[in-house]
């Protein structure tokens, strides 16, 4: 392992750069899904969320098509409220919690304004997610 002395402020900030400059270089081209999850974890999911974890997956079953543009947030949620399950620690269980809230929120209130209430597959789904998560708010009473 390698110890150096950084009070020299010069040296410091080049090895910042170059640190930095070496992040930038090895990430570019790099394509990556609009979210980040292991296969472990998305695999547990619905099926129709299994595309938005990874751009491989093509069919129209790996994702939520003709129910708005909304709807991108929500397996996010999900894939939040299966983390929030799982986490031992209240504060980031609270906080896997108002996020899964908040995407699936976010996501009924676009097939609402959209307009896919009746003809979006997962418009049930979005609301047995909500009553499942508003029962979880009451479990660790969070407001």
């Amino acid at each position: 392992m390698i110890s150096l002395n950084l009070q020299n402020r010069c040296l410091a900030t080049a090895l910042l750069v170059l640190g930095s400059a070496t992040v930038t270089f090895s990430t570019a081209g790099t394509a990556a899904p609009y979210s980040v999850a292991p296969v472990t974890e998305y695999m547990q999911l619905p099926k129709f969320c299994w595309g938005h974890f990874n751009d491989d997956l093509r069919g129209e079953e790996f994702y939520i098509p003709r129910c708005g543009v909304g709807t991108n947030h929500y397996c996010d949620g999900l894939l939040s409220l299966q983390r929030a399950k799982k986490a031992r620690d209240v504060g980031q269980k609270k906080g896997l919690l108002a996020a899964a809230k908040r995407d699936t929120l976010y996501t009924k209130g676009w097939i609402e304004r959209e307009g896919f209430v009746g003809t979006c597959f997962i418009t049930s789904h979005v609301q047995q997610t909500l009553q499942e998560i508003e029962l979880l708010h009451q479990i660790y009473h969070i407001k």
